[in-house]
């Protein structure tokens, strides 16, 4: 059975990235770069076209399996996939076979199912006639199917955005409870904001008064501006205030901008300056 502590312990804060190319060569390259080697990946997958063990074994770090309920690309109007027709089983089949999936994989892997929950964007938020509750009706479903089949290698990653552009200014009313959860994720991208700590302190306090549970920042990025290198140089000393916030995963894709923490030399030192005063898990 796997841990929290299989991923998220043995000293220093987890470094994990996103990348377009999950290649060990792409992983070599950042590793190069920061002088830490990623040691979580992730990997998105519709509950519709699932994914196969053979790519997971091909991910080189512990994968985080984003797991999207919908037909990828199609907006966040679909009523095949509401809540509801996860919580009706309609989708059971699909389900059942991402399960049997992880539990080929065999190695302790993150799941983070649904995630951006609070926002109106994806057709498992706020709106597609989604009610309020069965967000934590179908994340239980999901978990219980998951259980069921045996996937004792899985940590559930739990994962709001920042409340900052969400449709709740509360996180509490998705929360699937203790016994459903290993990790709290957080989905929050620098803009317009000259630190981490204007980012995330709204959001994080919310988590604190709901749960003891491990921080696992699961999407980081900055927006390229004014105060991009200022954030970046930030982000180290606030990982390093924050005892709770046990790593994070950034975003080093461009889409809908460029998010990166090396899109130019200088953001690059920036970041690496910032990193120096806290330890990673490399």
């Amino acid at each position: 059975m796997a841990t929290v502590d299989d991923v998220l312990g043995g000293g220093g804060r987890v470094f994990g990235v996103t990348l377009h190319d999950r290649s060990e060569a792409a992983v070599t390259a950042v590793a190069e770069q920061i002088s830490c080697r990623p040691s979580v990946m992730q990997v998105f997958a519709s509950v519709e076209r699932g994914i196969s063990v053979e790519t997971l074994s091909t991910v080189p770090a512990t994968p985080m399996l984003s797991i999207e309920p919908w037909r990828s690309g199609g907006g966040s109007a679909q009523p095949d996939w509401s809540l509801s027709a996860t919580i009706d089983g309609r989708w059971d089949r699909e389900y059942d076979a991402l399960a049997r999936t992880v539990v080929g994989y065999r190695q302790p892997i993150l799941i983070r199912f649904g995630h951006e929950m609070n926002g109106h964007w994806y057709p498992w938020g706020t709106r597609n006639g989604n009610s309020k509750g069965e967000y934590v009706r179908a994340w239980r479903h999901v978990v219980d199917r998951f259980r069921q089949a045996g996937a004792t290698n899985a940590l559930w990653v739990w994962s709001p955005n920042i409340i900052r552009g969400a449709d709740s200014r509360t996180i509490k009313e998705f929360w699937p409870g203790e016994q459903y959860v290993d990790i709290v994720g957080v989905t929050g991208y620098g803009v317009r904001e000259k630190s981490p700590e204007v980012t995330y302190r709204p959001t994080l306090r919310l988590v604190y008064a709901l749960t003891d549970k491990p921080i696992l920042l699961t999407e980081v990025g900055v927006q390229p501006g004014a105060d991009k290198k200022s954030w970046l140089k930030g982000f180290g000393p606030w990982l390093e205030d924050n005892p709770r916030v046990a790593g994070f995963v950034w975003y080093q894709v461009i889409r809908q901008g460029d998010w990166r923490y090396d899109d130019t030399p200088a953001n690059l030192a920036a970041f690496k300056s910032g990193l120096s005063s806290v330890e990673l898990k490399c």
